[in-house]
């Protein structure tokens, strides 16, 4: 899985993230404002990332993201 997040207005002060499986189908998804995107962000990662045992793990949960851009999507 991963998280994808995609500015959808010109300013960036909107956007889609999404929650897509290991072929890219999203199974979840949200349109959020700046304000509210970090917050989405942060609780799907605690939810669906974050390694049972926290203490030990180096993963870099930061990976799982992947940022768009207005600019890049309106370009795909």
């Amino acid at each position: 899985m991963k998280i994808v997040s995609k500015e959808i207005k010109i300013d960036g002060s909107q956007s889609i993230v999404y929650l897509v499986d290991e072929n890219g189908n999203p199974l979840k998804a949200n349109i959020v404002s700046q304000d509210e995107k970090s917050d989405l962000i942060n609780d799907l990662l605690s939810e669906y990332f974050t390694p049972k045992d926290w203490v030990n793990n180096k993963k870099n949960l930061l990976n799982e993201v992947e940022e768009i851009t207005y600019k890049e999507y309106i370009n795909q």
